[in-house]
């Protein structure tokens, strides 16, 4: 079986918000991160050699199609379509670092039993069961319609229970799989300032207004657009989230002792932060 993300073929084509220096090494960061995780744990193209693997695998290339597509509309600075896939990107983050973290196999169960209670959800109705019917050739299987006990619709949804904002912060006081820096990131502390506060641009409140104003142009007309900090941020704070669900990938699913590697990352992403040039607001 395998697995294959076409990231270099999809990079050759970023845009010009990517040009100055420290952006751009930045992008080259990211790459090097998902280059040395793909290297680790065996390549692009491989074999998966269990459902343990695969489960893994799975998310691990959703999530690098997520910061791929925040690269890409970033640099040509499609910035509304870039922060709301950010705002999915950290609770990617957040989500598997939790998953990865666990010391036993309960909270993996309420991540897989939610399959289930999603699927009914989606399949409830007439018109769900006809269209389902119409496009599979035969009607929806038993379990998806058949009546639960209160008891039994309460354990498939456990999953549902915990918040995102709460997931963060019990994430960030279980132990690290290292004392280096990369060991002790914290996710909870971005909760506002990405999950919240992109939020408004998937939801299109007015909010999402707000982050778009008319500017002047260097030819004197008026023209809407964000603020030219944000491609740079957004690929900055991807970049950071890229790095640690590589490590905790790389340790938690595949065993492979990787801290020093995305240590090093790490500390090359705090040397450009401090390269980067934003307004106090950012």
């Amino acid at each position: 079986m395998g697995q294959r993300c076409q990231g270099p073929t999809v990079l050759d084509h970023l845009g010009p918000f990517t040009t100055n220096s420290p952006v751009h090494l930045l992008l080259l960061l990211t790459q090097r991160t998902w280059e040395e995780f793909h290297a680790l744990v065996g390549g692009q193209q491989r074999t998966i050699e269990n459902e343990r693997e695969l489960f893994a695998t799975r998310m691990m290339h959703i999530s690098e199609v997520m910061s791929l597509g925040i690269r890409i509309n970033a640099s040509w600075g499609l910035t509304h379509a870039a922060m709301s896939l950010l705002r999915a990107r950290y609770e990617q983050t957040v989500r598997f670092s939790w998953l990865a973290r666990q010391r036993d196999l309960e909270e993996l169960k309420k991540y897989m039993l939610y399959f289930y209670s999603k699927s009914r959800l989606l399949m409830r109705g007439e018109t769900a069961h006809q269209d389902y019917e119409q496009l599979v050739g035969k009607p929806p299987p038993h379990w998806v319609t058949e009546p639960l006990t209160k008891q039994q619709n309460s354990e498939l949804r456990q999953w549902e229970a915990l918040d995102l904002r709460t997931m963060a912060a019990r994430r960030d006081s279980l132990p690290g799989f290292t004392e280096l820096p990369i060991g002790k990131e914290g996710l909870e502390h971005h909760y506002d300032t990405i999950y919240a506060q992109f939020s408004s641009v998937s939801h299109f409140d007015i909010m999402s207004l707000e982050l778009i104003r008319l500017h002047e142009s260097n030819d004197g007309h008026l023209e809407l657009k964000t603020d030219d900090h944000w491609p740079g941020l957004l690929i900055l704070q991807n970049s950071q989230l890229d790095i640690i669900q590589c490590f905790e990938a790389a340790h938690a699913y595949y065993d492979k002792d990787a801290a020093l590697i995305f240590n090093g990352l790490l500390l090359d992403w705090y040397k450009l932060v401090g390269q980067m040039d934003f307004p106090q607001q950012a």
